[in-house]
């Protein structure tokens, strides 16, 4: 029907376009008054030369006629491959006489096979604002080929055409014959045949019947395609065609009235092929799967199937096999089974072949395929415990509870954790989740990893650092200086049932005033690891603090508990930023003027150490209280202690001795 519309439309139009060849598919673009702005024609493949007996606008071009000089510039855009291009033609008038101007549009696509298509005409103001046509427009665009040397034919297309008014659209191939193929016998024929094929093949969806018929119309053209008598500088073979007996083929009577052109005349109305005895059989469907497409496990992805008949839309179903990297279990669906444009997805990735069947309810049925290939997804991991910093005594049970998720359902997973004191687990994942446990057998700030892995390998990870504790590890004590800044320690579990440690950090930060000194109101935890490595965590009335030690190394950090009992990224103060948390890879600086010391074997009731700082005998008493001191001198209360003596003479002494390593370094208090 649209077709009649546009050639209304032509007749109406200047003199000399009335000849213009039927394109397949054509749109207008109109004002709200109806009147004509622009008109394009799609002519696939070799459609114009087909139509016209000579060259046109090109391999799969447009025509574009558009008014010039009337502010609107015409354009036509099209998408193939999933890609959209656009070309807009010129407003300017070559004449004053002629308003009207046709253009030619060339898409450059002269591919092997045919490729689905769809486009839009559309007009354009100076203020970008944009008209378009009555439709989107499906179409295809054509194969080609050309080969100068060619014994048999130099260009060659298949595309898809109007083969009648009532008929759908059907596959036509056009071939320029050399003067080697146009000769009085059709012995050659297979041999044309073969590099038809090898050059721009036929489509798959074709059923048996319409390639014999196309097989008997290149036969005929070459029996009797001598110019100037019998035929025209091209050879048109139509599937849409019936497929007749041979003798009515060859017979030199039948070839004066089908022309090899059998089934239609010139008003496009069937005719009955001579010996039939009534109207043509019922042809069989047309049916195209699409194009290959990809996509993702567990993703929709679009199939571009189509089905034709010639008595209406026939009835449709998909299918699928399994062609390579498939496993056992996977299961796929289709969103639309019984028709064309349907989705398809699956529970694994691999390769599979899916086929599109077509039946009318007279002829066989007909199908077509088309490859889909799905790649696999990693799985996504989300660690929802341990939570980071979370603090565990050895010999407790430390679990991980790590849920994933997973598009392909079919995928078998496998859970590793890499506990960080040299330990893994590994076990398959049940129920969407990695779960296992973990039993720390010595003090450390250990960082776990835990990874899912599916069995295409496709993995996802996440880790998590724990605090654990051993109260029975031993003492730290220190005072010595970083950076010009002086710190002093001292701390211990006081028994081996004890869940907080005893004792006391002092430190210097910088600050705007001058050097600020620090005093802990608490301690949290106290971890010394069998390497000799010590890590302390503890705060004052407004600041938390870590310090890291190592044999004549410090590292202290410090930031306001307002930003959270953790340190942040950017803590107030850090004397190796941008290191890591974990004590392995804490990188403390060197000290100076000072001595650290950390006992990793003492334990509760054991004699006692040595005594570089003189703090052994008040050891065992130390507090959890004391008071940070500002830059001006002025302390704040100590928080009550937790458990533990009052604190006494002893206590004070040792107090004295942290101050006073700190005040003899950075001259702060008075």
């Amino acid at each position: 029907m649209l077709a009649v519309c546009v050639t209304s439309a032509l007749l109406l139009l200047p003199g000399g376009l009335t000849t213009e060849a039927r394109a397949v598919t054509a749109d207008t673009v109109r004002d709200d008054d109806g009147d004509l702005l622009a008109l394009a024609q799609f002519y696939p493949g070799l459609e114009y030369w087909h139509k016209q007996g000579k060259p046109g606008p090109g391999v799969n071009a447009f025509r574009v006629l558009d008014f010039c000089g009337d502010g609107k510039r015409a354009g036509v855009s099209w998408k193939v491959d999933g890609a959209t291009y656009s070309k807009d033609v010129s407003d300017a008038c070559e004449s004053s006489l002629v308003r009207l101007r046709s253009h030619t549009v060339k898409t450059g696509f002269a591919e092997k096979h045919m490729k689905r298509m769809s486009w839009y005409v559309w007009t354009e103001d100076k203020h970008g604002n944009r008209q378009y046509g009555r439709e989107f427009q499906d179409d295809w665009m054509g194969s080609y080929s050309y080969e100068k040397n060619s014994k048999w034919f130099a260009h060659s297309s298949v595309y898809r055409t109007e083969f009648t008014k009532e008929e759908p659209r059907t596959v036509t191939v056009t071939l320029l014959p050399s003067a080697d193929a146009v000769v009085h016998t059709g012995a050659r024929t297979k041999q044309v045949w073969e590099e038809l094929e090898e050059r721009t093949p036929l489509p798959d969806g074709l059923t048996q019947d319409q390639r014999d018929s196309l097989y008997k119309q290149l036969w005929c053209h070459m029996q009797y395609a001598v110019p100037p008598d019998i035929g025209g500088p091209t050879w048109d073979l139509e599937a849409g065609h019936p497929n007749i007996p041979w003798d009515e083929v060859t017979g030199p009577n039948d070839v004066a009235r089908h022309h090899c052109n059998w089934g239609y005349d010139d008003e496009y109305s069937w005719n009955v092929p001579p010996g039939d005895g009534g109207p043509p059989a019922d042809l069989a469907p047309l049916v195209d799967a699409g194009p290959d497409v990809k996509g993702a496990e567990g993703a929709k992805v679009k199939l571009g199937g189509v089905a034709q008949d010639d008595g209406g839309r026939p009835e449709t179903t998909w299918s699928y096999e399994p062609v390579k990297g498939v496993d056992a279990g996977t299961t796929c669906r289709f969103t639309h089974k019984s028709r064309p444009d349907s989705g398809f997805s699956c529970t694994d990735d691999g390769t599979f072949e899916v086929t599109l069947t077509a039946d009318d309810g007279v002829n066989r049925s007909v199908s077509d395929s088309a490859v889909v290939t799905l790649k696999n997804v990693a799985p996504r991991l989300k660690l929802t415990s341990p939570d980071d910093w979370d603090v565990h005594r050895v010999e407790d049970t430390v679990t991980v509870h790590a849920p994933f998720t997973d598009p392909g359902t079919n995928d078998m997973h496998t859970c590793t954790v890499r506990w960080d004191d040299g330990k893994k687990s590994t076990a398959a994942a049940e129920n969407g989740s990695c779960d296992l446990s973990h039993v720390f057998r010595h003090a450390g700030m250990n960082t776990i990893q835990v990874e899912v892995t599916d069995d295409d390998k496709g993995s996802d990870r996440a880790e998590s650092m724990v605090v654990v504790y051993d109260p029975r590890a031993g003492l730290l004590t220190g005072a010595a200086e970083v950076d010009g800044l002086g710190f002093g320690v001292a701390a211990k579990y006081p028994a081996a049932d004890s869940t907080v440690p005893a004792g006391a950090v002092a430190l210097s930060v910088p600050s705007a005033d001058g050097p600020r000194k620090m005093v802990s109101t608490a301690l949290d935890w106290l971890v010394i690891n069998p390497e000799g490595r010590a890590a302390v965590k503890g705060r004052t009335a407004d600041h938390g603090f870590l310090g890291y030690v190592e044999s004549g190394k410090f590292r202290g950090v410090v930031w306001p508990l307002s930003h959270g009992n953790t340190p942040p990224d950017t803590p107030l103060h850090d004397t190796s930023p941008g290191a890591d948390w974990d004590m392995d890879r804490a990188r403390p600086k060197p000290v100076s003027a000072g001595v650290t010391v950390i006992d990793s074997g003492w334990l509760p009731g054991l004699p006692p150490l040595p005594e570089p700082l003189g703090l052994g005998p008040y050891l065992d008493r130390l507090p959890k209280a004391a008071v940070e001191v500002s830059g001006s001198g002025e302390s704040r209360p100590a928080a009550p202690a937790e458990d533990g003596p009052a604190e006494g003479g002893a206590v004070a002494g040792l107090r004295d001795r942290v101050d006073g390593i700190v005040r003899e370094q950075d001259g702060v208090i008075g």
